[in-house]
């Protein structure tokens, strides 16, 4: 049994739009603490990983642990009829095997849509340790992905003690964007432990970057590893994208 309340329409089109950027399903593990969703793309070059603790709903009822796998396009166009003002009303029908959805404004409004069979196994949760850790403006890091893009189809982060650096390079030029420390600085916070460069693909961080809905972004990575872009969505709620690197062939 499954039953929970939102006040705020917008909060749930957030997280639907996030996820929907890299995912075509989404397989949700819902219980008593809140919801969970760990999950890599088709690719498998990037996971998700996503947690909305109960404490965001107006009002949470989950008796046992339950999966629901539901198709992204189906939850976009549904999110899409919501109002501004609507309160929302999620409920569970396992005997029906339907998601139902509940728009209360105006005109109350319901949709019921159809679970998808979960996959057999559950995505475990990476917790890599790393070596940078950056706290910025995430509208900062949305022009630096579209000022590389202008001449690449990659973005090579380079981190130093006091500067976090983001470069491209392809065959009408290239570009180079450099974050430093300082009172009027887009860049909020950096520790690092060792210097670092990596390379990431330009095409899953602009996907990402139309994800992120929150003031801040913070970034961790390491050389030539993964790097995990996290930020707060809801209150209380937190997703992070894991993104594998791009190594250059010499």
């Amino acid at each position: 049994m499954f039953h929970a309340t939102l006040d705020s329409s917008k909060t749930w089109k957030q997280i639907v739009d996030a996820l929907a950027t890299l995912l075509t399903e989404a397989h949700f593990l819902i219980k008593n603490d809140g919801i969970t969703l760990v999950q890599y793309d088709s690719s498998r070059a990037a996971m998700v990983d996503l947690f909305l603790p109960s404490g965001i709903f107006q009002e949470y009822n989950c008796k046992g642990e339950h999966e629901m796998s539901l198709g992204l396009d189906e939850l976009v166009k549904v999110s899409k009829r919501m109002a501004g003002d609507d309160r929302l009303e999620f409920d569970l029908d396992q005997s029906q095997n339907r998601f139902e959805i509940k728009m209360i404004g105006q005109a109350e409004r319901t949709f019921k849509i159809q679970l998808l069979t979960p996959p057999e196994e559950r995505t475990q949760t990476i917790s890599p340790t790393f070596e940078i850790r950056a706290e910025m403006f995430s509208d900062a890091f949305k022009q630096v992905v579209k000022d590389i893009g202008v001449v690449s189809n990659h973005i090579k982060i380079t981190a130093t003690k006091d500067s976090l650096g983001f470069g491209g390079v392809g065959d009408v030029g290239e570009a180079e964007v450099s974050l430093k420390l300082g009172d009027d600085s887009l860049l909020h916070d950096l520790e690092v432990k060792q210097d670092a460069t990596s390379m990431y693909a330009l095409s899953y961080l602009t996907e990402i970057a139309k994800a992120i809905s929150s003031d801040s972004l913070t970034l961790r990575m390491t050389g030539n590893k993964p790097v995990l872009l996290e930020f707060p969505i809801a209150e209380g709620g937190m997703i992070r994208f894991l993104l594998a690197p791009r190594i250059e062939r010499r």
